[in-house]
């Protein structure tokens, strides 16, 4: 197994999540997102403000268990502080402040 490291949940984190599975379904998709809610649509905004989509929940394109049940692995609410490419690690904090070090086989660049 090959863990891959992605920064960021937007649609092109997920997207390159997703597309990792689908080419190689051994590797394991780690996406690190700053915040809660991976695959939200930023651009979806104007329609809740609008009324058209009342639950600004439903702007998210997926839900979490929809991801893990794709098989990708989330870190929610953690920031990357280092990527050391030479020991293939990256450090992060997550809650609650929690530092964690990750050894990666391949890493993305953030969306």
């Amino acid at each position: 197994m090959t863990r891959l490291v992605i920064v960021g949940g937007s649609d092109a984190g997920i997207s390159a999540g997703l597309r990792a599975r689908q080419v190689d379904p051994a590797v394991e998709p780690l996406l690190v997102v700053a915040d809660a809610y991976p695959n939200f649509s930023i651009c979806g905004i104007p329609y809740h403000v609008s009324g058209d989509v009342p639950d600004w929940r439903d702007l998210a394109h997926r839900t979490r268990d929809d991801l893990a049940a794709a098989g990708l692995d989330l870190r929610l609410d953690t920031t990357v502080r280092s990527i050391d490419p030479a020991s293939r690690t990256v450090t992060v904090t997550g809650p609650p402040g929690r530092e964690e070090t990750i050894g990666y086989g391949r890493l993305t660049p953030r969306d």
